[in-house]
């Protein structure tokens, strides 16, 4: 009896064996295909930590290095000259995205005066890049380009899969101002200040100096007092500066307008009239005139229409005032940097009104060979706090100092201070200078919530029925616009030739096609 039992005690202890090593054996099998899952789906990667430290980062969910094959992207971008350590801040750079989606990027900064050229240049080239810095109406323009077939659609499957974090930080009410003409999408909003104000730019070691008071200048004109002073007082300052890519201060309480083909009406008109192109010349007749009693003067500098890149003159520290386009809440500091140190003040000279996140944005190439990986990146600039501060302001020790909380402090001629972190990503998560508040943040998203939203909001212009009249007329532009708004020219002699020449390169076919999408636009809106 105790042989049998023993081996009925045996067999059961073989089997239980068995049953365990099956049991680990599914165990292994399961973990295994979980980690195939994750390496397929590659939106895994944590990136909505905003922690300085790139360890604190990292997740369990993070696809290993070796799931994702090691791929080598470009980024362009307009940048102020970044410094003698780009190629340092770079290899950083590479250092942190080697360990979060096993990539490196090859960063090409370009001026603001040769990046349009440039871009131009290697998409009619068919050169590969991945990814770059577009804008609706301005550099790299957003539409033009789609109608050149050069940007990459992103789907809502690829956003939702390589960039659903960015993608939750968007506003769903803000996200139609991406869709291009077709209604895809073509690009990714870098998160910002998505209201414009124009403002005068002021030195406030001169404002202090001949007694300005600010809260006075409520236009552009209001300002000639103060620029007569600068000029006999200061014999080395230019009083106002301008460049063949800063005019355009000219502003009217009247009227309200968007950028780009620029469609402008009446505040108080019901029915949405729009000026032609003749009309809106026109009717800057006034500030044309003021422009080049200015200029005449010495207020405005002498190579204003010629002049490619302002920012080199402004840096020198010796412009009273200029103008700034787009007005946010903390932006004197950039202004600072800009204006060779010296501390600045605002003084807006119009309403603020909501201009749309499509202001700026990343766009991914067509000639990307890793448009997955090139989304993962923009997914990570735009959400990672520690990558978006890292290329903005460079390396901690070496070219900024941590202060308190989010603040920091450049370092002097440090190497690395390209000052465009409105290029980069999302600006919410950069660190804060003074004097910046800690709530700057806020305020700015309280300005995006707030500001005047136009009837001409979502409005764009269909190019393809005008292609060839917009490139004639772009060239008569180049050849009398920018003399005009820099004052270099007699708006009696000029306007006259300007408008003639317009027509004859078909302007008039250009303003009704645009009222024909202006009308339409409006109805659909329930507007007309």
């Amino acid at each position: 009896m105790k042989m049998k039992s023993s081996s009925t005690v045996l067999k059961w202890c073989l089997l239980l064996l068995c049953f365990s090593i099956i049991a680990a054996c599914s165990s292994n099998n399961n973990g295994n295909n979980k980690n195939t899952n994750a390496a397929e789906n590659t939106a895994a990667t944590d990136t909505t930590n905003t922690t300085t430290e790139p360890a604190a980062n990292n997740t369990a969910e993070e696809p290993a290095k070796e799931e994702l094959p090691e791929v080598k992207l470009t980024f362009y971008y307009p940048s102020n000259p970044p410094g003698p350590d780009q190629q340092a801040v770079n290899d950083e750079i590479n250092k942190y995205l080697k360990e979060k989606i096993n990539a490196t990027v090859d960063l090409k900064p370009l001026s603001f005066d040769e990046y349009d050229p440039k871009l131009n240049t290697i998409m009619a080239a068919g050169e590969e890049f991945d990814v770059a810095w577009g804008s609706k109406y301005w550099l790299l323009s957003y539409q033009a380009n789609i109608d050149k077939g050069a940007l990459l659609e992103l789907t809502d499957d690829m956003i939702s899969k390589y960039a659903p974090e960015a993608r939750a930080n968007i506003p769903d009410k803000f996200w139609p101002d991406m869709k291009a003409n077709d209604g895809k999408v073509y690009g990714f909003p870098v998160y910002q200040v998505a209201a414009k104000t124009k403002s005068l730019v002021i030195q406030k070691r001169f404002a202090d100096k001949y007694n300005l008071d600010v809260s006075t200048i409520h236009t552009y004109k209001d300002i000639e007092p103060f620029l007569k002073q600068i000029k006999e007082g200061e014999p080395d300052v230019i009083p106002f500066g301008m460049g063949m890519n800063s005019w355009g201060i000219y502003t009217s309480p009247d009227w309200v307008g968007t950028d780009g083909l620029a469609v402008s009406y009446k505040k108080d008109d019901a029915n949405y009239s729009i000026l032609t192109g003749e009309e809106q010349i026109n009717t800057k007749k006034e500030y044309y005139e003021t422009m080049h009693r200015w200029y005449k003067a010495g207020y405005i500098n002498e190579d204003a229409p010629i002049l490619k890149n302002f920012g080199d003159l402004e840096k020198k520290g010796n412009v009273a005032v200029g103008i700034e386009f787009t007005t946010k809440p903390g932006g004197e500091i950039d202004e600072m940097n800009n204006n060779g140190g010296n501390e600045v003040i605002y003084a807006p000279i119009s309403d603020s009104y909501f201009t749309g996140i499509a202001s700026a944005m990343q766009v991914i190439s067509k000639t990307s060979k890793n448009p997955e990986r090139a989304l993962m990146f923009i997914n990570l600039l735009n959400t990672d706090k520690y990558l978006y501060n890292l290329i903005c302001y460079g390396i901690e020790g070496k070219h900024y100092t941590k202060k308190d909380g989010d603040y920091i402090e450049p370092i002097k001629d440090s190497g690395y201070a390209p000052n465009v972190d409105w290029v980069f990503g999302n600006q919410f998560n950069a660190y804060l200078k003074a004097p910046q508040t800690p709530d700057v943040w806020q305020k700015t998203i309280d300005l995006n919530n707030s500001a005047m939203v136009a009837a001409s909001y979502g409005f764009s212009v269909n190019q393809d029925p005008i292609k060839s009249e917009l490139a004639n007329t772009n060239a008569v532009n180049n050849e009398f616009a920018t003399a005009l708004e820099t004052g270099a020219v007699d708006p009696a002699e000029i306007m006259p030739k300007y408008i003639e020449k317009l027509k004859a390169a078909g302007q008039e076919k250009i303003d009704q096609e645009i009222q024909k999408q202006w009308d339409e636009f409006l109805v659909k809106q329930g507007l007309k």
